[in-house]
């Protein structure tokens, strides 16, 4: 989607994926938190990171170009209403390849959680393109994000997960999460609307990471 990111970080992840047993991929990786004024609604990186959401992180997931373009519809505006509005103070961290395709994606949302007075950091649409699973993305998107939010003073992240995902909470748990409670969730399904679902609510200390911004 273009080279105009700001200041990106190159690095070369080492693999601590959920699938991973291998080195991360040779290919320089860049990653950059999103600047709001890039996430408009009719910008090209707001209908990558829709369409990258929409192929991965629902179930069940959609196979058709037509599905995809559908659910990557109903994912614009919620995007743009958490990143790419200049009234909140969430973040949006997206990392790609020397072709500029987007690779992985992973949001913080600072809001108001369920048993809390403040607004607290949670971890959302932390996404992988599948055909980079394995090379410790998710986990340095994780630690990035974590960084993020002690810079800002918050004493722990937070996020929720399907309790059904018996495999990515065991990779969460290998990361330092804990569950702290249970309840439902509403998701869009493509073809069918929106549906309710168990979730787990997990936490992890990040105050041991905190340094100035």
């Amino acid at each position: 989607f273009g080279s105009s990111f700001q200041t990106p970080q190159e690095f070369q992840p080492v693999s601590d994926d959920m699938d991973s047993t291998t080195m991360a991929s040779v290919t320089p990786m860049k990653a950059a938190w999103m600047p709001k004024e890039m996430m408009s609604e009719d910008s090209e990186v707001l209908v990558a990171v829709s369409r990258l959401a929409a192929r991965v992180l629902f179930e069940p997931t959609p196979k058709t170009t037509e599905g995809i373009a559908a659910m990557t519809k109903v994912l614009k505006p919620k995007l743009y209403q958490l990143f790419g509005n200049s009234q909140n103070s969430n973040g949006l961290l997206l990392l790609w390849d020397e072709q500029f395709q987007l690779a992985a994606m992973a949001g913080v949302a600072v809001e108001k959680l369920p048993g809390f007075q403040d607004e607290v950091p949670r971890i959302c649409y932390l996404v992988v393109d599948p055909d980079r699973h394995g090379q410790g993305f998710g986990s340095m998107l994780v630690r990035h994000c974590e960084d993020w939010a002690a810079a800002r003073g918050h004493r722990a992240m937070w996020l929720f997960q399907f309790s059904h995902k018996e495999r990515l909470h065991h990779w969460y748990s290998k990361m330092g999460y804990q569950t702290i409670t249970h309840g439902t969730a509403t998701v869009p399904v493509p073809g069918r609307g929106e549906m309710e679902g168990m979730v787990q609510m997990l936490e992890r200390d990040v105050t041991l990471k905190r340094k100035p911004l």
